[in-house]
Order: structure tokens, then C-alpha cells, then sequence
């Protein structure tokens, strides 16, 4: 909902005749609390952000904000000045119960310096270690760093190290060195088969899998250009045929499995017959359920099974079968250690997990930080250079 303009001037802003105006009268903490009443009476602030701003000018008039700050400005060019300020900031932070992801890499900062960890390049703001850690001159110190500071996880760290010698030595795509530039290079398809080359170089996908992308063209049925953007795509049932053709261009699905996608609904007929009659109604109404309400379609063929879907129908089975097994089995004396018959129940013949399984993942870019490398986390890399066997 959109806000509308005010009328001014503000009586209960001081009579302020514009939005600078009001702004300035509104910096002065002796006029916070004032300005916290009319931004609460007007839907400008939420309770929490009123309660919150009513602490901060309680703290300003006692004079102990972080570097006796008075205005949001001077309080985040004190706190992002140096880093030697990041204990107070830091402090201020809990006093309110301001939380987030930010403050808690603070924290984990902070300990490190604490334990005598050293900041890259004795750098002492978030851009200037940002800037001593771009390229891979200084990737090695930067990375043990974001090891001892818990930026990175050991899985992490490991990660990253495999980058850092194509980063010192400029073998990156393109000779990119930041998150962004790899992202913006590689996102570009004439250049796919030099990220493609470089993912398999540097140990993120196998040969196979690099065959698999240069085929795809580094993006998969509908662009997508990650392993969960696609699956997400050919969740779709209206993409499942796109999805199972494009398998079959990559290498992903054999073609001979691709009747055994279509005869899907056929697997299903085959396992309701074979199951006990009293156990049918239950499995139905699994499947009906696992299949979207679409359990007649699928079995008369109308309808294809996507991945997701097949890999609940097994259970459903077994889960009906196995209800049926105890609902007959006699009661057992207390302490009798005798239980049901050995083996399992099995379902259907198995519908081929790869019925929708997207391109490897897509080639992207490194990130900017203090770790330096292009990727900060398995799950990162994976989807900028493909999955890592």
C-alpha cells in the first residue's frame, strides 16, 4: 500500500515544512520520541521498530551508543570505520536484540581477533579487506583467515583452495576474479564451453558430466541454468516431455527408458494387482495423493510421473502392504520376542529416477568477500560449475 505525502508543515514534527526538514528535526535525539509517536500513529513504523527506536534514543541522551554516535550515519560510518570498533557495535547490537546473519559473522570475527588471528593485510574495514582479497595475490592468507573465523567451513575451505590456483594464476574464465565477473562472464553461452572446460579442470564435475553440459549448452530445459532451478522446471507436468526429450539430448536418460517413463501409469496397474485386495484401498489413496489427485490420469496414461513423484510411489506400497501384514498378524504375549515375517514388500517395477532429471548444474561465478575464491560452499559451486561427484 502505497503512503501518502503528509500535509505540511507537521505540527507534531516541529512544524517541519518539507521532508528534509523533517528529516533533520527528527536526527535531533531530544525530538525522537516525538518522531517515534507520529510515525507509530501514522503506519510509518511497526511496533518492533518504534520500541527499537525508542531504546536507541534512550541510549543516545545517556551518551552510550557506539563512539557517543548521535544519527544513523555517524553510527554506521563509526561502526564500518574500523574494525577495532566491532566490539562496541557489536555490544549495541545485543543490548537492542538486533539480530542476523551480518551480526553473526561479526561475532565470529571478533573471537578470531580475539584469539590472535590476524585480519588480511592488517585490513580494517569490510571494503578494504574486500579489495586486498579480490585476484589470488593474496587468496592463501585470506582463505586461512575465513578458516579460523568460521566464515568457511572445513567442507568450504576445501572448496575454495581448489580455485585458488586458477585464481593466482589468472586461469579463471575469462580471467575473472569476483563473484559477480565470473557470474556475468559465464552466464554469457558463447562462453560456455571455457566455464565447462574450467569446471572439469578444477575438479566441480567429471568428464561425463562435462560432455553432458557442453551439450546442453549450459542451460537446460525452459534456460534454467542450475540443478534447482531445473528440477523445479520439470516439476511441471506440462514440462515433463520437455524435460525427458532433454535428457535424452544430454546423455542424462537412456532412450530406452523413456517408454519405461511412459509406461508409468501401466507400473502402477501391475502393483495394485499384485498386492493384497484388502491393501489396495489404502495404496490408492497414497498414490492419489503423491500424484497430485491425478492417480486415474497417470494409470491411463494421460498424465506422465515426474521424478518427485516416483520416488513416493514405492513407499505407498510398502506402507499399505505392510499395515495390511500387522492388521492380521495375531496378538504377540507381553515379553514375546516374536515379530512378523522376515523380507520386505516390494512395490512396483522401479520407474526410472532420471524421467525428469534436469542439466548439470549451471556455470556461474566466484563471490567477492574475504575468502577470495570464486565459491564459498559446496552447494555454491556446485551450482556455478556444475555438481561435484
Amino acid at each position: 500500500m502505497a503512503i501518502t505525502e503528509p500535509a505540511y508543515p507537521i505540527v507534531a514534527l516541529g512544524n517541519c515544512k518539507d521532508k528534509t526538514d523533517c528529516m533533520n528535526f527528527c536526527n535531533n535525539a531530544d525530538n525522537i520520541s516525538a518522531c517515534v509517536d507520529y510515525g507509530s500513529a501514522n503506519g510509518l513504523l511497526s511496533k518492533e521498530e518504534a520500541a527499537l527506536s525508542k531504546k536507541v534514543a534512550e541510549k543516545i541522551k545517556t551518551g552510550t551508543m557506539p563512539g557517543n554516535c548521535k544519527t544513523k550515519d555517524e553510527c554506521e560510518k563509526f561502526c564500518d570505520g574500523s574494525v577495532d570498533n566491532l566490539d562496541q557495535c557489536l555490544g549495541l547490537a545485543e543490548d537492542l536484540g538486533i539480530s542476523g546473519a551480518s551480526i553473526e559473522e561479526g561475532k565470529r570475527i571478533l573471537k578470531a581477533l580475539k584469539d590472535g588471528a590476524q585480519l588480511p593485510g592488517g585490513c580494517k574495514t569490510k571494503s578494504s579487506c574486500e579489495t586486498y582479497c579480490q585476484g589470488g595475490e593474496h587468496i592463501d592468507e585470506c582463505l586461512d583467515f575465513a578458516g579460523k573465523a568460521g566464515i568457511l567451513s572445513g567442507a568450504e575451505l576445501e572448496e575454495a583452495r581448489k580455485v585458488a590456483p586458477f585464481l593466482k594464476s589468472g586461469q579463471t574464465p575469462g580471467g575473472c576474479t569476483t563473484k559477480d565477473s565470473c557470474g556475468t562472464y559465464c552466464d554469457d553461452s558463447s562462453h560456455a564451453d571455457e566455464c565447462v572446460s574450467f569446471a572439469e579442470k578444477a575438479g566441480f564435475i567429471s568428464a561425463a558430466e562435462a560432455e553432458m553440459a557442453r551439450k546442453s549448452g549450459g542451460a537446460g530445459p525452459g534456460g534454467c541454468k542450475s540443478q534447482a532451478a531445473c528440477d523445479e522446471y520439470c516439476k511441471d507436468q506440462s514440462h515433463l516431455q520437455e524435460c525427458v526429450d532433454f535428457g535424452v539430448k544430454v546423455g542424462a536418460i537412456k532412450p530406452e527408458d523413456v517408454q519405461k517413463i511412459k509406461e508409468g501409469g501401466k507400473m502402477i496397474k501391475d502393483g495394485l494387482s499384485q498386492i493384497p485386495a484388502e491393501a489396495k484401498s489404502a495404496a490408492e489413496s497414497c498414490l492419489n495423493e503423491a500424484l497430485g489427485g491425478k492417480l486415474q490420469e497417470v494409470m491411463a496414461g494421460s498424465v506422465q510421473i515426474t521424478k518427485d513423484q516416483g520416488e513416493k510411489i514405492g513407499p505407498c506400497f510398502e506402507n499399505a502392504v505392510q499395515s495390511f501384514i500387522k492388521s492380521q498378524m495375531p496378538s504377540i504375549p507381553s515379553g514375546s520376542t516374536q515379530g512378523p515375517p522376515s523380507g520386505g514388500v516390494q512395490g512396483p517395477p522401479n520407474i526410472p529416477s532420471g524421467s525428469t532429471q534436469g542439466p548439470p548444474s549451471g556455470v556461474q561465478g566466484p563471490p567477492s568477500g574475504t575468502q577470495g575464491p570464486p565459491c564459498s560452499s559446496p552447494e555454491e559451486c556446485a551450482r556455478m560449475f556444475g555438481p561435484q561427484q
